[in-house]
């Protein structure tokens, strides 16, 4: 094959090729095809351009190789070869002298790899499309390409999202379905919509494009709503949890923490262990688990020493990393149950002792602790144990600082001056009233 001068171009077969191409590459016999019909009506750079399109996925081609050294003996200038798609693993080495592959992790390696084989490919495309443009006016043939042109054109200079639209988020009673159908992803489900609803809301293919997260946050949450609204009880909690993932993930929402209990940043907690407290704090599940075990089950924030909210503790106990705790909260509400009446009179008789006692020696409280003390000895095993253990929610009435301690340890702290004796009557006289509460 080499180039030569002929007749008109048989148009019909030069779509069939390009179809060949495109519907089942590499398709090299039709690539050598099309070079012959370029070079055969005497579309010499056309032929030279699909000519080296064919020696980038066959580099030994023989055909290609002799046409383009006739080629280039005739013109004495070679044209610039339309650089090749590269595939992922070239363009990397190709970055090697710009990028730092040792800072990237492989998924930031292939998708620069695949973003620049995008723009190289964008390119390619653009100069056959222009000579299939020309080829079909030449022939009186209404010419469908130039509205794809532009988009090459913005493909080829990295503008990949003025191409590339957003779609619309689906119904929500479409998605409630798609949850319910496979429930042990429905989370991941649910998490997929309200990310393609937020990349929708900040589209300027969306009418109404909006840029600032709360008003993102506010159009998430209706979503939410209606989700919700259409899903079965035991699946609506999934549709808030994946508001709070994505509220992580893609609106980057600021916590009152940036970094976990053990020092690691927020942004590396993985999914399946993140979660977030009503007050703002954001957690490792795995890491409060254990902080919370380590209390007796005592559902307290560690950080604010504040009491976790009722939504709070519900969604502790019902986390995959939190249900081993529901026993000991459990347990903790039991135990209210296992302090006698008596015991609770001569609790509220002790705190009234601490409260008024304004003597410099202190010798009231003293003996009222310690006669509190040997009654608390002469009380059954279970009874001991719930008052040494329980943790009773109070606050210190000057300071409203959380009392994070049980009736037993704040008595024995009093005893042992680690703790002044009104403090601990301020806690004793709210233990009393929350004890007499549950019975």
């Amino acid at each position: 094959m080499g180039p030569t001068t002929g007749t008109t171009p048989d148009m019909a077969l030069i779509n069939e090729l390009y179809e060949e191409i495109s519907l089942r590459p590499p398709a090299l016999e039709a690539r050598k095809l099309l070079i012959e019909q370029y070079a055969a009506v005497g579309w010499t750079e056309a032929a030279a351009d699909a000519a080296y399109e064919l020696l980038k996925l066959d580099p030994f081609d023989v055909d290609a190789i002799a046409f383009l050294d006739t080629y280039r003996s005739a013109t004495k200038t070679e044209p610039s070869p339309t650089p090749a798609p590269v595939s992922p693993s070239t363009a990397k080495r190709q970055l090697l002298v710009t990028l730092d592959p040792e800072n990237l992790d492989p998924a930031k390696e292939d998708l620069t790899a695949g973003y620049e084989a995008l723009r190289i490919r964008a390119k390619a495309l653009q100069k056959q499309v222009r000579v299939l443009r020309d080829v079909q006016l030449q022939n009186g043939i209404v010419s469908r390409c130039d509205k794809h042109i532009p988009d090459l054109v913005a493909l080829a200079g990295g503008r990949v999202s003025s191409v590339v639209r957003v779609r619309p988020p689906i119904s929500a009673r479409a998605v409630a379905r798609t949850m319910e159908a496979d429930p042990d992803q429905a989370l991941d489900v649910a998490v997929k919509d309200l990310g393609d609803m937020t990349r929708w809301l900040r589209s300027p293919d969306n009418a109404s494009t909006l840029s600032d997260n709360d008003t993102v946050r506010e159009a998430l949450a209706k979503r939410v709503r209606v989700l919700v609204a259409a899903l079965p009880r035991k699946l609506q909690p999934q549709a808030t949890t994946a508001l709070m993932h994505v509220e992580h993930e893609v609106l980057q929402r600021a916590y009152i923490t940036n970094e976990t209990m053990y020092g690691d940043p927020i942004a590396d907690i993985p999914r399946s262990n993140f979660w977030v407290s009503e007050d703002g704090y954001a957690w490792d599940m795995e890491e409060l688990a254990q902080a919370l075990s380590s209390n007796s089950g005592v559902m307290r924030n560690p950080l604010s020493r504040q009491l976790f909210t009722p939504n709070d503790i519900r969604a502790i106990v019902q986390h995959p990393l939190g249900k081993g705790l529901a026993a000991l909260h459990v347990e903790q509400s039991k135990m209210s149950l296992g302090v006698r009446p008596k015991t609770i009179d001569q609790l509220d008789a002790l705190a009234k002792i601490l409260l008024a006692d304004m003597s410099l020696d202190q010798i009231p409280s003293r003996q009222a602790v310690d006669d509190f003390l040997a009654y608390i000895a002469t009380l059954p095993q279970a009874e001991q144990n719930a008052i040494s253990v329980l943790r009773v929610p109070a606050k210190d009435s000057h300071t409203h600082q959380p009392f994070d301690t049980s009736i037993d340890e704040a008595v024995r702290d009093a005893q042992g001056n680690r703790t002044c004796f009104h403090k601990t009557g301020d806690f004793l006289r709210q233990a009393a009233t929350y004890l007499r509460k549950g019975k």
